[in-house]
């Protein structure tokens, strides 16, 4: 029986740990993608649509919907705020 030499050592080891990396980020890459709420149809963006807002208006809504989603404003900034930007254009 054979034993392995160095170079081999280092090429299975590699090779183990460039596949733990690959499966260490689809592991993360399925943990975030649970952790955020599924995409759906928002009645806002219908209405943006609708309206033709203007691209920079509806960046900014975008923007600021997001500050809401990640809890840096409440419900009712938000409301005063998006109320403020339309107003405004």
């Amino acid at each position: 029986m054979q034993t392995m030499g160095w170079l081999q050592w280092v090429t299975w080891t590699a090779g183990v740990l460039a596949f733990a990396v690959v499966i260490g980020l689809v592991i993360r890459g399925v943990r975030r993608a649970a952790r955020q709420a599924p995409e759906q149809p928002s009645a806002a963006a219908r209405i943006a649509r609708e309206a033709q807002l203007s691209p920079a208006l509806q960046a900014q809504l975008a923007a600021l919907n997001q500050r809401k989603d990640h809890g840096e404003i409440s419900e009712a900034q938000y409301e005063q705020l998006r109320a403020q930007l339309l107003q405004a254009h």
